[in-house]
């Protein structure tokens, strides 16, 4: 999908470097040869943000990720890798987990963890066996229910075990996974509700990808979470994607996702919520692409909501986030549209429109518009300026923009 793959851009992680090949083409046998792998993810960022409510903050971070998997023997790996986060000048800026400052918000706080450390089997001949058990990534379909929020500078970290096998069935995946621990993006400081989740969290998943017009998935994510309960939630949904050129320059596609959610655990809320995602893409070779979309976060008489809280939500509702939240128990409805023209120079770009209202009641919260613009310099170094504009109408929802600059390095 058009807009779905330029939020996907803008909030990338790379899962694997590229550290294979030196600055003149020639492999770095120091970094990557039979035994192991090594990743080096840099990136300097300077975000500015102002909501008309608040001082206006600039923060200017530099985050390094570092890690060094093993290649697999008999099918054995094992990866360890450490995340840190430096801010410049920090006090220029309100990161979310230290007190109130009167500034507006940037959740990039400082901290230093451990970011990734799993060992994983694999085995295509035992029905395509994959364990993965420590501390991983998981990011799941468009990352609404599952990510990685690999925007923030601070990645989102799970304590998990995970298995998935195609039952030596073509095109299928079967996966299961047990959360213990999410290791959030604020460093597990600060207030309660910027705390890592203490979890007892099951998630399954179901994929057939056997033709590209039509990708399908069946999930269940039951979660339950110690020290937040109002986020305890169990969801059972479903997602189709695809997309075939119709000409010989015209590509259409298209993403629909629907989710039905109930209260669990120790929620002190019954409830029940529903999700739907509609978007439909054209796409004209050598021109731009174009995308409309829609997205449902329900809202149970204004009692309770949809809430996604393992999502990364930044890729979702604007990038000015505005609905971290899903638009509180009131639920939230968000109808967009894309352009993603064909650029020059190896500049890709495009912008979002955004107009919202609430699922109860359904008042009036306001439009955004967003804009990203990134260009690689060969396989290592990408330059990036995104941009988010909000118009609130109500006294909760004040106006705001950010804008961001990021000079990434990955290897």
């Amino acid at each position: 999908m058009i807009a779905s793959a330029l939020l996907s851009a803008a909030v990338a992680v790379a899962d694997q470097g590229s550290a294979d090949m030196g600055a003149f083409g020639r492999p770095l046998r120091l970094l990557d040869n039979d035994y192991y792998k090594v990743d080096i993810d840099l990136r300097a960022r300077i975000e500015l943000a102002d909501f008309e409510t608040l001082e206006s903050s600039q923060s200017y971070t530099v985050r390094g990720i570092a890690g060094v998997g093993s290649k697999p023997i008999y099918g054995l790996s094992a990866y360890a890798g450490v995340r840190s986060t430096l801010a410049i000048a920090g006090g220029q800026y309100f990161d979310t987990v230290e007190a109130p400052t009167g500034q507006s918000p940037i959740a990039d706080p400082e901290d230093t963890d451990l970011n990734q450390l799993y060992a994983r089997y694999q085995n295509a001949d035992l029905l395509g066996a994959d364990l993965t058990v420590g501390r991983q990534r998981i990011a799941l379909d468009d990352h609404r229910f599952i990510g990685n929020v690999g925007w923030r500078q601070n990645e989102q970290v799970f304590d998990a075990a995970r298995a998935s096998t195609s039952l030596g069935i073509d095109h299928l995946s079967l996966l299961y996974g047990y959360i213990h621990y999410a290791s959030r993006i604020f460093g597990n400081q600060g207030p309660p509700a910027t705390r890592d989740f203490r979890s007892d969290s099951h998630i399954v998943r179901v994929g057939y990808e056997r033709w590209s017009i039509a990708r399908i998935a069946a999930f269940a994510y039951l979660l339950d979470f110690e020290n937040s309960p109002g986020n305890s939630s169990n969801s059972f949904g479903a997602r189709a994607t695809g997309g075939a050129p119709v000409t010989t320059n015209w590509t259409l596609s298209y993403a629909a996702s629907y989710a039905a959610q109930t209260g669990a655990g120790d929620n002190p809320v019954d409830y029940v919520a529903h999700y739907v995602a509609a978007e439909a893409g054209a796409t004209r070779q050598g021109i731009a692409g174009l995308a409309v979309g829609y997205e449902l976060l329900g809202s149970d008489d204004g009692e309770a909501r949809f809430v996604t809280p393992l999502a990364t939500a930044h890729k979702f509702n604007g990038w000015a986030d505005a609905f971290l939240d899903n638009g509180g128990v009131n639920g939230l409805r968000d109808l967009y549209a894309s352009i993603t023209p064909q650029l020059p120079l190896g500049l890709k770009g495009g912008v979002i429109y955004h107009y919202f209202w609430s699922d109860h009641a359904s008042d009036a919260l306001g439009y955004e518009v967003d804009g990203i613009l990134q260009r690689a310099f060969g396989p290592h170094v990408t330059l990036l300026a995104k941009l988010a504009y909000f118009d609130g109408r109500t006294e909760s929802l004040p106006d705001r923009w950010r804008m961001t600059f990021d000079a990434m390095f990955q290897f």
